[in-house]
């Protein structure tokens, strides 16, 4: 034990709780500090998108836009004139540099079917026309624009089995200890990977530890997994890429975004009967770039949690977990 624990240990209630608060400040603004200069020195808010993962955030960011316009029930002719020149502007650039892929075709099959919209209605494209008419070669086919549906094609089962189901997803530390393979982890990704995402950005991502040692390893920095850590088949660390950012206002993007994730992948694995808990990452930084050293965790993807996935046994009990009174969370705007 320090001498200044040692100290603290001796002092009155009053004046160690003052040492607490001050003490939980500092550390409080230095892992603030640490968050807001890994988001600067990471996204596109002050530094030129000039990067390829960067120019590609704002080629979806700007495409979106023309997607969400062609989704509107009733599309103005014409829309985002201005935002349609700078997505050309960047696509030109992006093929330049880096060559056409997913990227540059997705946003070009999106101006296409803005083009196919506006045919008719008087709008002079003849500019965007050119330019899609010069693609690169090697332009793969792109998948981008708006698609009809009609309301059924949302809501595949009855509504008294989607409850059902959401509802019976519980957090779960009894496992059988089998491994998963990788093939079902690689489903759980492709379910949660149609996520929601700030203008379709889709900064989720996930690091999956499948051997025993790498489970262990992981765990190894993670302080609530005691009791159930060494039956656990699959572990998933899932991340947020800050690079998916343009502007101040996103500072914590990379949290809801991420976080939305991973309730998905939860989601997933429990639609393939595995069970599954969170396991929390709320850490000082000092911790945080310790696992990243250990497991090569690029600085610019956000660690949001861990989830520990199992096979479960075959009887098993959960923690009752009760729900906090409807009024304390639930509120209506007058």
């Amino acid at each position: 034990m320090s001498i200044l624990k040692k100290l603290a240990t001796r002092l009155p209630p009053a004046p160690k709780a003052f040492l607490r608060a001050g003490h939980n400040s500092l550390r409080t603004l230095r892992n603030s500090f640490y968050a807001t200069y890994r988001f600067l020195r990471n996204s596109s808010t002050v530094r030129s998108a000039l990067d390829r993962d960067l120019l590609s955030a704002v080629i979806y960011k700007q495409f979106h836009a023309v997607e969400k316009g062609l989704a509107l029930p009733q599309p103005r002719p014409g829309f985002g004139a201005e935002a349609i020149n700078n997505l050309m502007g960047h696509i030109t650039h992006y093929e330049t540099s880096f060559g056409p892929d997913t990227t540059s075709a997705n946003a070009r099959a999106a101006l296409k079917q803005y083009v196919a919209f506006n045919h008719g209605l008087g709008v002079d494209v003849h500019a965007l026309e050119a330019f899609l008419a010069k693609a690169p070669n090697g332009t793969p086919e792109g998948e981008g624009g708006a698609i009809k549906l009609q309301r059924g094609d949302l809501f595949p089962v009855p509504q008294d089995t989607a409850i059902e189901f959401l509802r019976s997803r519980r957090t779960l530390r009894n496992f059988t200890g089998e491994a998963i393979p990788q093939a079902v982890l690689e489903d759980i990704y492709a379910v949660a990977s149609r996520a929601p995402s700030v203008c379709n950005r889709q900064a989720g991502g996930v690091y999956f530890a499948t051997g025993r040692a790498q489970i262990d390893h992981a765990l190894s920095f993670q302080n609530g997994n005691r009791g159930f850590g060494e039956k656990i088949g699959a572990l998933a660390i899932v991340t947020a890429d800050q690079r998916a950012f343009t502007s101040p206002g996103e500072l914590h993007q990379d949290y809801v975004d991420g976080g939305i994730f991973a309730m998905s992948l939860l989601l997933a694995a429990h639609a393939k009967q595995l069970g599954g808990c969170m396991l929390n990452w709320s850490v000082d930084a000092g911790r945080d770039r310790s696992l990243r050293l250990a497991l090569g965790i690029p600085e610019y993807e956000t660690i949001i949690t861990m989830i520990g996935f199992g096979v479960p046994t075959e009887q098993f009990s959960i923690a009752l977990s009760p729900r906090v009174p409807a009024e304390a969370r639930l509120h209506w705007l007058d």
